[in-house]
């Protein structure tokens, strides 16, 4: 999955996305007091089991995302 595909779902449950708080290509995802980084470098996928440790930090259902 692409970051942009992946923040697209996230904001589509309710995740705060927020641009430029990270270095270069990072932004911060914030969901009921928790946060995390996610990585956007240009067209690259974003491996399943990053996107597992994204959604348990910030304590959503990994199958609601995939």
């Amino acid at each position: 999955m692409k970051a942009k595909q992946l923040i697209k779902k996230l904001k589509q449950h309710g995740i705060e996305i927020i641009k430029g708080r990270g270095k270069a290509g990072h932004q911060l995802a914030k969901f009921n007091g928790r946060q995390t980084t996610i990585l956007v470098h240009g067209d690259a996928d974003i491996g399943n089991d990053f996107i597992k440790l994204i959604c348990k930090q910030l304590g959503i259902n990994p199958k609601d995302i995939f």
